[in-house]
């Protein structure tokens, strides 16, 4: 780390010398940077983002370096990080008492802006301390040095600082009736008095929404990010459930796991298995089920054949019966005839 740090500082004193042989090849005015915050009303414990947002008018700029420094008040806040959707290894930071420092230098080409383009390319979490008093807080910045890549030197702007009113933590509702996502499952099953959660996500899954409903409804809820961090690391997204009457607030944290692209293949592969091995035991039970039906069949069958082959009573069959009953018929009238003809020749003589 020291070592990195050495480096970045000799890039700095380079890009210092070629800023005053070079001198300004911008413009004046043409970068606008100014300081956002997502909650200008935190209280006591609660997090907060403060985003560097930059902003060109008339003509594409670059940049690649840049030293930025903000002063905040040490006994009401502390300073809990930084993160940039560019790579976060071409920051270094530090703080001293009220002052923070960061120093940003890439070897790569760094921040391409076009003309009419704005673009928040830091933010900066901070978080009140659990014995800050009620008041207004600022939290001011200036950059002291900024080129681009051809460490040509960018005119410095004007930073209007950002103030916060920390709020008095009330009584009033401030609970969630739902937290929930579309496609993944949080960890524990939500309940309204949890505040802390985890969730899976892959790789691809850039950003993050939540569905949150507060259970009075005339509460408010409001999120302090959506985008997530690169894969392999956790976000933490903080819902802020605010009442009604804005004396009370509630912090809902949901740790977001964004998978490394390995991890999520490997999960990918486990749920396609586990999906493979559900049809084929379906399969397997079709195939059982129809298996015992055609051995039922033939148990059926074997079974009749094997009860008329058996040692049951003669039943004689309803033509072979009338058959012989006309037989016999026939011989009786037959020998009936021979004996009416007897009778009569007797009788004659």
């Amino acid at each position: 780390m020291l070592n990195r740090l050495k480096i970045m500082l000799y890039l700095c004193f380079i890009a210092c010398f070629f800023l005053s042989q070079k001198g300004l090849a911008y413009n004046d005015g043409a970068l606008e940077i100014s300081l956002l915050c997502d909650n200008i009303f935190p209280v006591s414990g609660e997090e907060f983002t403060v985003s560097l947002n930059f902003s060109v008018a008339n003509e594409p700029i670059n940049i690649s370096a840049y030293r930025l420094k903000v002063k905040f008040d040490s006994s009401k806040l502390t300073y809990k990080g930084l993160y940039s959707y560019i790579n976060n290894d071409d920051f270094e930071s530090y703080t001293d008492g009220n002052n923070l420092t960061i120093l940003y230098v890439t070897s790569e080409r760094g921040i391409d802006l076009s003309i009419g383009e704005s673009k928040i390319v830091l933010e900066l979490n901070f978080k009140v301390l659990s014995n800050c008093e009620v008041g207004t807080n600022s939290i001011s910045a200036v950059i002291d040095g900024i080129c681009n890549y051809e460490a040509e030197a960018i005119p410095l702007p004007e930073i209007d600082p950002v103030t916060i009113n920390v709020a008095q933590s009330g009584e009033g509702n401030c609970d969630l009736a739902v937290l929930s996502t579309a496609e993944y499952k949080l960890s524990p099953v939500f309940s309204s008095d949890i505040t802390k959660y985890s969730v899976e996500v892959p790789y691809s899954k850039s950003t993050m929404e939540f569905e949150a409903i507060p259970l009075d409804q005339e509460a408010t809820v409001k999120a302090n990010r959506k985008t997530l961090k690169s894969a392999g690391t956790t976000t933490d997204i903080n819902l802020t459930v605010t009442s009604a009457d804005k004396k009370s607030k509630k912090v809902y944290t949901v740790t977001v796991n964004r998978l490394s692209k390995n991890a999520s293949n490997d999960a990918e592969h486990d749920k396609y298995t586990d999906i493979n091995a559900l049809d084929e035991s379906i399969s397997t039970n079709d195939n059982k089920n129809y298996t015992d039906e055609l051995l039922n069949k033939d148990v059926a069958q074997n079974n009749s054949v094997e009860l008329q082959n058996s040692s049951a009573p003669l039943v004689i069959k309803e033509n072979s019966f009338n058959f012989i009953l006309f037989f016999a018929a026939t011989i009786i009238l037959t020998i009936l005839c021979i004996f009416i003809i007897k009778q009569k020749n007797i009788l004659s003589k």
